[in-house]
């Protein structure tokens, strides 16, 4: 039986500015970042297995990350390129993440409408009035968002806010996933006007724990198992034991075998699922990591690569 795979975390469009139509786009030259050396550490992290934390605490190679995520936006962010990767890696859905205001659910969803494999997660537009807020929410549901996506750091307010608590009660009510941001770390460099509208502080573990208590019994997913800097997956597997919840999910973007072969002790076969948090996981890399870490457990493969997300997305 062919491998089936669900990507349960990738973005169309620029996440980072409110660049329009990118994801509707053919990549063309788009100029650098001034100061852009070329250095990719994606591509360095990829190709080593991703033996070491993505997010380092050193100024310069924070930078050079920033920089190339941004041009791997440019370049791959868009339905022709992600179709072919799709094509590439064996890849039979993606799961779209929108963050508003760059990115919005209705880009998700017309890319779902030129290509069925793309499933629309949905986003709260925190700048509308919360009962329009609302509104919007309750109709992007009926439209067919498969899910919601808060992002605390670039939309700029902690996912315990009491302006969350609507849109996660909306989701979580209707026993539909629910994802966010998890990872303190910098989205812009010192310079850019838009690292004052953000607070990087949003995206600590602490907040997961205030989700919980309030809300034990909806499907969370943290976005990458809970962050990329290193021991966060550890973290998060002892606040979930510690509440008792049966629906914290954990994604393997930015994960090797040694990651995955940990979600899988830690969190068990039913809730680890295989995620590249695409442009800026190439996922070939991703498949074959994974591939790798269950050769030898081809039905926790099957769980990890499909069956898990199916399951809570709906999907047959």
């Amino acid at each position: 039986m062919a491998r089936r795979i669900i990507d349960f975390h990738t973005h169309l469009g620029d996440i980072f500015h409110e660049n329009k139509n990118i994801a509707f786009k053919r990549p063309g030259f788009v100029p650098p970042p001034p100061g852009f050396t070329g250095f990719d550490p994606f591509k360095d992290l990829e190709e080593s297995g991703y033996t070491r934390p993505l997010i380092v605490p050193d100024v310069e190679a924070q930078n050079k990350l920033i920089d190339a995520g941004q041009v791997r936006i440019w370049e791959r962010a868009n339905i022709f390129t992600t179709g072919e990767i799709m094509d590439a890696a064996g890849i039979n859905y993606m799961v779209s993440m929108p963050i508003m205001p760059n990115t919005s659910f209705e880009e998700a969803l017309a890319a779902s409408k030129l290509d069925p494999r793309f499933i629309p997660f949905t986003c709260p537009d925190f700048d509308l009035p919360d009962d329009k807020m609302m509104e919007k929410l309750r109709a992007d549901v009926a439209k067919g968002a498969k899910g919601l996506k808060l992002h605390p750091i670039i939309q700029n307010i902690p996912v315990t806010d009491k302006r969350c608590e609507g849109p996660i009660e909306l989701f979580g009510g209707l026993g539909l996933p629910i994802s966010y941001h998890c990872g303190v770390n910098d989205y812009y460099k010192p310079d850019s006007p838009w690292l004052p509208l953000t607070n990087a502080e949003y995206g600590d573990l602490h907040y997961t724990l205030e989700l919980l208590d309030k809300y034990p019994d909806y499907v969370w997913v943290p976005a990458h198992g809970g962050g990329s800097c290193g021991g966060e997956l550890e973290a998060l597997a002892e606040l979930v034991a510690k509440k008792g919840c049966k629906n914290v999910y954990v994604e393997s973007s930015h994960r090797g075998v040694e990651g995955m072969h940990l979600m899988l002790e830690l969190f068990g076969e039913d809730r680890i699922m295989f995620a590249t948090d695409w442009p800026f996981d190439t996922c070939t890399w991703s498949v074959k990591y994974a591939e790798d870490a269950f050769a030898d457990k081809p039905e926790v493969a099957d769980k990890f690569f499909y069956q898990n997300a199916a399951r809570i997305l709906g999907v047959e």
